[in-house]
């Protein structure tokens, strides 16, 4: 039997944020629980949550991969998505967030503002998201409520509004005061989320009354006819609370603030009852932003569109991709067109999906979040239209990768499958990406990190039965010529009976300012060589660069000037004028020299402030330069160039010295020449063999 249909009013998408480990989905499994959608509290310690349910994830203890899980409350269907923190993982959660109506940002009590708080906030923002605070773990050591809220306010640049406050704290966390219902809600901590309506302690007077005139204040400044009132009675209704609240979150103009522990399942079931009457539907979005500049408008009537916010693909039942519905239902004719490929689909059977639990539902519904099977060519970040309308999403731009590994086949079997393999992988995780190293012509595996990347191997092994051989690509040294040398000759010269070959080309060659690439001018004069052979001598001059003198590293940042020759009108032809050109590389090198360069990174790495010093010498160990400091709340950003070599396996140093919350981002600067004690171990550690023209 199919699901009920819920009117799009009726709807509530929702995307739980936050940094790793600071119980999202807890919060989740919580929500489930307390509302009857679960019979037992799913939990990330022994592997029996819901949301996290892929065996890497059981295995590491937390999310590597969103989730979806729809909970009906108080006549609502909510959609929540469950994210990961991990900063690994986190363009997952970015993606994610185009599902979602609204977020929920969940921090940490004993560990206040994270990195991954901060990055996810202000990226909920920008996507136009209305932000609730959920401060966690009200009930572990060192959870402070006023330092959370302080941290808040200085890091995260807003001043939160709190809708409860919490009742103890620690050891001695009771629950929490809400200051809507006024009333204090002490929970019984024996497993059902069962809770008590009490009168707010007298010992708490003082405090919530501050607490409620500064929700009061927060609402009626931001709306003129509320504030008029405000300012004229000094007093407003429940309702016009209520409404104001609305409006306000609607409109990203309050942060509100709740607090709970998830995993004694306090503050899950107001957040339930926040979500329904106070988060905007899905008719009441942000407009959407399209690839080409314009909007579209939320719609119950207009043509089909939706996007792809998650792929995942389970080894049995294949692949699964969630479609936020934007506009209108499905068509009768249920084939779309996805205009990033121009090809069609057709859409299949519908699911509300609960974790990896499907459940048909009977039609589409805009602003729903559902499953659809076995599209063919359309990813995560797609739009789906209706053919005679189509339009077409702003899709979510990824970084450059910050880690990656070369993959070899540990066997012939794994070589005829592993193609099939890394396109499964490509299709759930978008910031996964598969090249060609261009020096050793191996498979080469990017990802954000290191446990991004083992994570994705193991998969690979898990579902395709792939089983690949693992290692850091070569550094993409380069090599450059040291000083210029002038009128060198490129002589080449074969007689074999019969046509001979040859050709003579006399060159400048003088080096360039890093990054200057290769330059040829053409300078013969009199028709020394003839003009149809000197595409000849540059042709030649660039295959030779593919592979310099010293290391076998390709040659780059070099000018040539060709400017005199040699021909013979019958030995004369392409291949000789080639060779010259060649020839007359090698001659310039052996005259002139090698330097040999290495890819210098820029980097931005984001410390706590405590261990800032650890890092910092750290990056001096590694040859890097600290370019400056930025203070950032109770972190620093540390800005530094380094030598690529160095920094290869910088993610998991990056996380030994931060105790896992440090994160960085890094991108190519440019090259400079490897240090002379360094260039010996180099040269013998080159994989690429060095060859005479012959």
């Amino acid at each position: 039997m199919a699901l009920k249909v819920y009117s799009p009013d009726k709807i509530r998408n929702v995307v739980l944020l936050g940094h790793g480990h600071c119980g999202k989905t807890s919060l989740a499994e919580a929500m489930l629980f307390v509302n009857g959608a679960t019979s037992r509290l799913g939990n990330t310690v022994d592997g029996t949550s819901i949301l996290d349910f892929e065996p890497e994830e059981q295995k590491r203890g937390g999310s590597i991969a969103s989730s979806v899980a729809w909970i009906e409350h108080d006549g609502h269907k909510i959609n929540v998505i469950d994210t990961p923190g991990d900063q690994n993982f986190v363009y997952d959660a970015l993606n994610a967030m185009r599902g979602a109506d609204a977020a929920v940002i969940v921090v940490s009590a004993p560990d206040g503002v994270e990195v991954g708080t901060e990055r996810l906030f202000h990226a909920a923002g920008q996507l136009g998201l209305p932000r609730v605070l959920f401060i966690n773990k009200m009930d572990r050591d060192r959870a402070d409520a006023d330092a959370c809220l302080h941290e808040i306010e200085e890091v995260l640049g807003v001043t939160p509004v709190a809708l409860q406050l919490p009742l103890g704290a620690q050891a001695g966390f009771q629950g929490v005061i809400s200051m809507l219902q006024k009333k204090a809600f002490v929970y019984k901590h024996d497993g059902t989320g069962a809770y008590d309506k009490v009168a707010i302690p007298a010992s708490e007077a003082d405090r919530v009354q501050h607490a409620a005139e500064a929700l009061i204040d927060a609402v009626a400044s931001t709306d003129d006819a509320l504030l008029e009132k405000y300012l004229e009675t000094f007093e407003l209704s429940d309702d016009e609370v209520r409404t104001g609240l609305h409006n306000a979150l609607k409109n990203g103009r309050i942060v509100p603030v709740l607090f709970g522990s998830a995993t004694q399942l306090v503050g899950a079931t107001s957040l339930l009852d926040l979500i329904t009457w106070a988060f905007p539907s899905p008719l009441e979005r942000a407009r959407v932003a399209l690839a080409d500049g314009q909007h579209l408008e939320p719609s119950v009537d207009g043509p089909f569109a939706a996007q792809v916010v998650h792929t995942l693909v389970d080894e049995f039942s294949g692949k699964l991709s969630i479609l936020r519905i934007l506009r209108g239902s499905v068509p009768a004719d249920p084939v779309v067109l996805n205009p990033h490929t121009g090809e069609t689909e057709r859409l299949g059977a519908l699911f509300a999906v609960r974790g990896k639990e499907r459940e048909t539902v009977a039609e589409a519904v805009t602003g729903d979040l559902l499953g659809v099977a076995k599209l063919k060519g359309t990813h995560t970040g797609d739009t789906l239209a209706a053919p005679a309308a189509p339009v077409e999403i702003e899709k979510l731009e990824y970084p450059a990768p910050m880690m990656s590994y070369t993959i070899t086949p540990k066997s012939k079997g794994d070589a005829d499958r592993i193609k099939t393999a890394l396109e499964r992988l490509l299709e759930e995780d978008p910031t996964l990406t598969v090249s060609t190293d261009e020096l050793s012509s191996a498979l080469v595996l990017n990802g954000m990190g290191q446990a991004h990347l083992e994570m994705a191997i193991e998969r690979m092994a898990r579902k395709y039965k792939v089983q690949v051989e693992t290692a850091l690509p070569p550094v993409p040294y380069r090599e450059t010529l040291k000083k210029g040398v002038q009128n060198v000759e490129g002589k080449h010269k074969k007689q074999t009976g019969g046509a001979g070959q040859f050709g003579v080309a006399f060159m400048n060659i003088v080096p360039l300012e890093r990054g200057g690439g290769f330059q040829f001018v053409d300078l013969v004069k009199g028709g020394a060589i003839p003009n149809q052979y000197i595409p000849s001598v540059e042709k030649g001059i660039r295959e030779r660069m593919k592979s310099g003198f010293l290391a076998g590293y390709p040659i780059v940042d070099i000018k040539v000037e060709v400017i005199d020759g040699k021909y013979h009108p019958v030995d004369s032809k392409d291949v000789a004028f080639q060779m010259a050109g060649s020839k007359g590389l090698r001659a310039a090198f052996e005259q002139g020299g090698t330097v040999l360069l290495e890819p210098i990174m820029e980097m931005d790495i984001v410390v706590p402030t405590e261990v800032m010093g650890d890092v910092m010498g750290d990056m001096t160990g590694r040859r890097g330069r600290v370019m400056g400091m930025d203070p950032r709340g109770k972190n620093t950003v540390i800005k530094a160039v380094v030598p690529l070599a160095e920094v290869q396996r910088y993610a998991p140093d990056l996380k030994g010295m931060t105790g896992g919350k440090g994160s960085f981002t890094m991108k190519l600067q440019g090259y400079e020449q490897v240090p002379a004690q360094a260039v010996d171990k180099i040269v013998h550690a080159s994989p690429f063999k060095r060859e005479d023209e012959e």
